[in-house]
């Protein structure tokens, strides 16, 4: 395994500038990116109290209905030391894992946790945060295999009109078992295939939820690591966040204008509008029959942004009291709630998350704490040993298809190995024939009325001409095709359809090639590197 490190892929973005601490950028975040803010950011958690005893004890079962690495369980009880802190970050549950851009966030967290407990010299727990709580099927319900050129779409059918959250979504069994069938037969066959279609056979002993089957997954992969996983959704956490829920319904108004008044300058900034500013937008959700709907204040009503139905502060918060599973947050207050429960002294974000934490600041101040320091999580595009010969006998570096693909050199390369321009003479004889063609119609004139047979003629050899054209391209094709199909493997592994590799292809189908534990030896060799914030790396396997 060889590993190169990039500082930043694109320049003159968001994610550049924040790595630089433009002071544009730096004003809407809390700590610098340096020892000092660590430090400062430290401080200010110890300061606070959270309730680390029901922490362990929620983090405890839910993690052992999926695993039982002791590793996991050490660092949950590691929750206990008062000067513990966590290092945290979340994405939704995507099928089979989702896209690699998971992998990556996790590889970050436990990574950028080892690193803080050694500069700091206390406990820093690595959790992983699953948004069991989304509802938004359409982001989860599929995943894409790669296998040379070529990529398959696997997907679950769902309905979209419903806001389950994929914590109570259920996948049947059997259309779970027929989805690894699929995607298992695309995939070459090699030494650990056998093994990966038997851990995901038997994560199927019965139906399972979106949530369950990628804790089980991710369980596996980052096997003695000591990952923490928590679901957003779980009973036993919504009753720790009970208090929390009441805050944010009491302080509702304070919230509300916090966030429009940042986003809006955030906006005005020429930033962008990462979050839709919505003065209304209450910024939680309330659930109803098994559904989750947005709510919004009207005056002293609080209201359902869809039905209309409207409840007073007073009956939310008995319903509360009762069931605080019935209550969940949005993209504005879900950080703000993931501090309040945690010691959170980093979050770990995606480029995209990186603009909207950009907007929270002052939400965070109106809840009476700090935004804990947020850290660009590590991007990296894997490569197998097949791509790596492909760019050696291109001439091109990863960097280089990542930034522009390979369709101009494949093109490019065509044209040069091809003697000649093969429309050049077909379009010379198509003028030449239609000449002919005129030539004979007119020497024919004195059999009478011939046009309707003259222009049936001319049709069929001008088919017959597109068709000879289309054979010689085809005969040509097929002679360089061993040549051209190396340029599609290169983009489908680095750039498929145009995109980051780590947005679209899933994890799967490199660790068939290369082993399950190919992960475990990325995260032994990143062991030396000081920092991944804001990194993209290019993983030999």
């Amino acid at each position: 395994m060889k590993v190169v490190c990039e500082e930043h892929v694109e320049p003159k973005t968001f994610l550049q500038k924040y790595m630089n601490e433009d002071a544009t950028i730096m004003e809407y975040f809390e700590y610098p990116l340096n020892t000092d803010g660590l430090i400062e950011r430290y401080e200010d958690v110890n300061k606070r109290s959270y309730d680390r005893s029901g922490l362990i004890e929620a983090l405890k079962n839910f993690n052992a209905q999926f695993t039982d690495d002791k590793d996991t369980f050490s660092q949950i009880d590691r929750i206990k030391m008062d000067n513990s802190v966590v290092v945290v970050g979340g994405q939704q549950a995507g099928l089979l894992t989702g896209p690699i851009y998971t992998i990556n966030k996790i590889i970050s967290i436990i990574h950028e946790a080892s690193v803080i407990e050694r500069e700091l010299n206390v406990p820093v727990v690595p959790i992983f945060w699953i948004a069991g709580e989304d509802h938004d099927i359409d982001e989860v319900n599929h995943t894409y295999f790669h296998q040379r050129s070529t990529t398959r779409k696997l997907v679950l059918k769902e309905r979209n009109d419903l806001k389950i959250p994929v914590s109570n979504r259920q996948i049947r069994m059997e259309e779970g078992k027929q989805l690894i069938n699929e995607g298992l037969k695309f995939l070459k066959e090699t030494p650990y295939i056998k093994k990966l279609y038997e851990s995901l056979m038997n994560d199927l002993k019965e139906d399972v939820t979106y949530v369950d089957w990628f804790a089980k997954i991710i369980h596996r992969i980052f096997k003695g690591t000591g990952l923490v996983l928590m679901d957003a959704a779980d009973i036993n956490i919504r009753k720790l966040e009970k208090p929390y829920f009441k805050e944010m319904l009491e302080n509702n108004d304070e919230i509300r204008s916090s966030f429009y008044e940042v986003a809006k300058k955030f906006k005005d900034s020429g930033f962008g509008e990462p979050i839709e500013i919505d003065k209304s937008n209450a910024h939680l959700f309330v659930h109803d029959q098994g559904q989750r709907f947005l709510l919004e204040k009207d005056g002293a009503h609080f209201r359902e942004k869809n039905s209309g139905r409207k409840w007073i502060i007073s009956e939310l918060l008995e319903k509360l009291e009762g069931n605080p599973d019935h209550f969940s947050n949005n993209v504005v207050t879900r950080p703000v709630m993931q501090d309040k429960l945690l010691p959170v002294i980093s979050f770990v974000a995606g480029p995209g998350e990186l603009k909207y934490w950009a907007t929270l600041k002052k939400v965070f101040h109106s809840s009476g704490i700090t935004m804990p320091l947020v850290y660009p999580r590590v991007q990296i595009a894997f490569l197998s040993r097949r791509t790596e010969k492909n760019l050696a006998w291109m001439n091109k570096s990863p960097h280089d298809v990542t930034m522009n693909g390979v369709e101009s050199e494949k093109i490019a390369w065509r044209k040069e190995n091809t003697p000649i321009e093969i429309s050049d003479p077909f379009d010379k004889l198509k003028k030449e024939m239609e000449k002919s063609l005129d030539n004979l119609a007119t020497e024919l004139q004195p059999l009478g009325d011939l046009q309707f047979i003259h222009e049936r003629q001319r049709e069929i050899i001008a088919n017959d001409l597109i068709l000879y054209e289309k054979r010689i391209n085809k005969y040509v094709e097929n002679h360089q095709m061993f040549a051209l199909k190396k340029f599609d493997e290169v983009a489908v592994e680095i750039k498929p359809e145009g995109n980051l590799q780590e947005r679209y292809l899933n994890i799967l189908p490199f660790l068939n090639q290369y082993g399950p534990d190919a992960i475990l030896g990325l995260l032994k060799d990143l062991h030396k590197e000081k920092t991944l914030v804001g990194k993209f790396l290019y993983v030999y396997l």
